[in-house]
């Protein structure tokens, strides 16, 4: 029979865009968190607070912004390596939503990367480049997938969708039920879907 046999490719979730300030990536990295695919998932930079007409140049700056300081913390975490980066997602997003953490000084943001174990010594003696990887994270997902807001999900095929959670996923059936109509979604031929609120 015409078919029999072919394995259909089913598209996987490789990473999750986010800006820490952004309360709805919180709530996709939270339900992240509650599938065992998680551990195959990339957090990546994209900074919401690029102008929208501008390139985003974030160690152009003049006046510092915590919410870029923490993505390029987490730059430096995740060239510490996985577990590390992670575990500065935890605390970067607990910082900002849970907490309440005061973020206007610069002892505020380093303060969550040495809950960590960040080398804050390096952070400061480079902070430029990890401001720029920030900014050409950002750049590429614009540029290369479309990207033009946060929090957007990268497939392996190359589709990219923004999925903004009305509310928190509290379970690993509920989660799982997301998944899947997730990447049925990005196995179709549809740029956007939006549900009237």
């Amino acid at each position: 029979m015409p078919g029999e046999g072919k394995a259909t490719s089913v598209p996987a979730i490789t990473a999750l865009y986010v800006d820490f300030q952004d309360r709805a990536c919180y709530r996709a990295w939270r339900w992240l968190s509650l599938l065992p695919e998680r551990a195959d998932v990339e957090v990546r930079p994209y900074s919401l607070d690029c102008e929208d007409d501008e390139p985003c140049n974030p160690w152009d700056r003049t006046t510092p912004s915590w919410s870029i300081e923490l993505l390029a913390l987490g730059e430096l975490a995740r060239e510490t390596g996985r577990a590390v980066h992670e575990c500065f997602v935890d605390a970067a997003f607990a910082a900002v939503h849970d907490s309440g953490a005061d973020l206007r000084s610069m002892e505020g943001w380093l303060e969550i990367g040495a809950e960590v174990g960040l080398d804050l010594a390096a952070y400061a003696e480079d902070s430029d480049r990890w401001r720029a990887e920030v900014g050409l994270w950002h750049q590429e997902a614009e540029d290369e997938l479309g990207i033009t807001g946060v929090p957007s999900l990268l497939f392996d095929s190359g589709r990219a969708l923004f999925v903004k959670l009305d509310e928190d996923v509290v379970d690993a059936a509920s989660a799982r039920r997301l998944l899947d109509d997730l990447t049925d979604l990005a196995a179709q031929p549809v740029g956007e879907v939006r549900r009237p609120g």
